[in-house]
C-alpha cells in the first residue's frame, strides 16, 4: 500500500480488510452447510507474520532502498541498515 513508513499500519489494515472478507465468506458457507467454514478465519492473520522491512541508506549520497542490495549503485559504498 504505497504510503512510505506506514509498514506496521498498513499490514493491519489489510490484516482487517481480509478478515472482514474472510468472515463473510465464512458466513456464507456456513449458510450452505459446509463445516469448514473456521478455516477461513485465519487467513487475514497471514500479512502479520511479515518480515520487518529495513531501510539501506548509503553513508556517502544518502542514496535509500529496500530491497536487497548491499552496495551504493552510485558510488559502490556498502550500506547502513536503520529499522523502518
Amino acid at each position: 500500500m504505497g504510503c512510505p513508513g506506514g509498514g506496521i499500519t498498513n499490514r493491519l489494515i489489510l490484516s482487517l480488510l481480509l478478515f472482514a472478507g474472510s468472515l463473510g465468506v465464512s458466513v456464507l458457507l456456513f449458510m450452505a452447510g459446509f463445516p469448514f467454514f473456521f478455516l477461513f478465519l485465519f487467513i487475514p492473520l497471514i500479512p502479520l507474520f511479515g518480515q520487518n522491512r529495513y531501510i539501506k541508506r548509503c553513508p556517502a549520497c544518502g542514496w535509500k532502498t529496500t530491497s536487497n542490495e548491499l552496495f551504493c549503485p552510485y558510488d559502490g559504498i556498502s550500506l547502513e541498515k536503520q529499522e523502518k
